[in-house]
């Protein structure tokens, strides 16, 4: 923490200021991200809002908001106070009878458009369930200013992870962060890539309604991994690869000539960084194999461009320490540019898998599905997100989508990627799925 502030505060990252300015030019548009937990049996709101207070009271990076202690002309702090009324930040909705699936998203989209106030603790929380439903939906929202996706996963380990050690630093593979000549040289040159234009979708060309749709699907994490073994690579590349077929079935690019690119945010946080909740992450474009008939061949594509992300434990210090050397007046336009459908027809995150099983107030999290950022101009966004498996539950991916209304049939997206993971499964001589399955919800209808 810098010697210049407080012991209960410490300053926003640079990408957090980036955000910050971002929201402040884009009010209009809220910018969070969360997730959506099932959870097994009917929460009760007094207990959740006791066992939050506890969490608090043991993880005061919990408490953190925005502060400006030298004046609205000084830099910004994250500062961590103990004066959190946790009956403002948790509070139960009663979703009426027999909505669903489709009365779900249609409560999480409304708030899509409500705002996660910055100057108290930046984060919500909902317990959501129909009448005399045995289970539990749990809403969790915050800002991104404050939280990226690996950010998420941390603080809701803080939440709710389950065990004496919730909220310990966890062992895990991480990127060491320092930059050298030769990142910084291929971080340059991959720079200039970003003057080629993404090949424009059909099915993202109309202008922007302001209103969101939101759909999902959930599948095994083993799944994924043995089509990964079947093909040689990784679940992220099986993500990708699957995306790209979606794609094709869903619309199909206005120019064969230029391949339709994907924004994949990856992170790049240093060791003394891997706790801090903020944003340390890093935006690479990847291009989507759409059109190519053999599987083995798309995953080839795929896999030449996401090799050099994962080779090392430098992968995005160099992008990282070019972001960081553009002028801060220009910094929220070099956030607005990656998102531009000229630059990338789609945004994508897989956050991986969390650290540790969760818990509700005593009530086992069953699937957790991501809730993606929408960001202004951006037309559709999916995230990947895994739960961490217990003893009873098995381990579950589940896919979360957002698109712009205006967008037609976004919502058969997450459905057409589960058919994209049959298509590999069988291309690889692998036994069907088992049908009992966590099915994919449904769409309430076409857009």
């Amino acid at each position: 923490m810098a010697a210049e502030h407080g012991t209960d505060e410490r300053p926003l990252s640079l990408m957090d200021l980036a955000l910050l300015r971002y929201q402040e030019s884009n009010h209009a548009t809220p910018i969070a991200l969360g997730y959506l937990l099932r959870v097994t049996g009917e929460c009760d709101l007094d207990a959740v809002r006791a066992a939050a207070a506890d969490r608090l009271r043991r993880f005061p990076a919990l408490t953190e908001r925005l502060a400006y202690p030298r004046g609205a002309s000084g830099q910004p702090v994250w500062a961590r106070r103990p004066d959190v009324d946790v009956s403002a930040h948790i509070r139960e909705h009663l979703l009426p009878a027999g909505a669903g699936e489709a009365g779900l998203a249609a409560f999480v989209e409304r708030q899509y458009r409500v705002p996660v106030p910055l100057d108290a603790p930046p984060w919500q929380v909902w317990l959501l369930r129909e009448p005399g439903s045995r289970e539990t939906t749990v809403l969790f929202r915050a800002s991104h200013v404050w939280l990226d996706g690996g950010a998420l996963h941390r603080a809701l380990d803080l939440l709710f992870g389950v065990g004496g050690d919730a909220g310990a630093a966890r062992s895990q593979w991480r990127r060491d962060g320092r930059s050298t000549p030769l990142a910084v040289a291929s971080a340059v040159l991959n720079s200039l890539t970003w003057a080629a234009r993404s090949s424009g979708l059909p099915a993202l060309a109309r202008p922007l309604s302001g209103e969101v749709r939101l759909r999902w699907a959930t599948t095994s994490t083993d799944r994924l991994r043995v089509l990964g073994r079947a093909y040689g690579t990784s679940v992220n590349d099986v993500f990708l690869v699957a995306l790209s077929e979606a794609v094709d079935a869903w619309t199909e690019p206005a120019d064969r000539r230029q391949a339709p690119r994907a924004l994949m945010a990856m992170s790049s946080r240093r060791p003394d960084e891997q706790d801090i909740l903020s944003n340390f992450m890093v935006g690479a474009r990847i291009r989507l194999p759409c059109g190519l008939d053999a599987p083995q061949r798309r995953f080839e594509v795929i896999r030449g461009q996401t090799a050099r992300l994962r080779t090392g434990p430098r992968s995005g210090a160099g992008e990282r320490w070019c972001f960081e050397k553009v002028p801060a007046r220009f910094r929220p336009a070099a956030v607005a540019m990656g998102i531009r459908p000229l630059r990338a027809a789609v945004s994508t995150s897989n956050l991986g898998v969390f650290a540790a099983p969760m818990e509700v107030a005593g009530h086992p999290v069953t699937t957790a599905i991501p809730v993606p950022v929408r960001l202004p101009g951006q037309r559709a966004f999916l995230v990947l997100g895994s739960l961490a498996p217990t003893d009873s539950q098995p381990r579950t991916t589940s896919l979360g989508v957002v698109t712009d209304r205006n967008v037609p049939n976004g919502g058969s997206l997450p459905d057409l990627w589960l058919a994209a993971l049959d298509r590999l499964e069988r291309a690889a001589g692998l036994p069907a799925f088992p049908a009992d399955a966590p099915p994919a919800p449904k769409p309430a209808a076409v857009f």
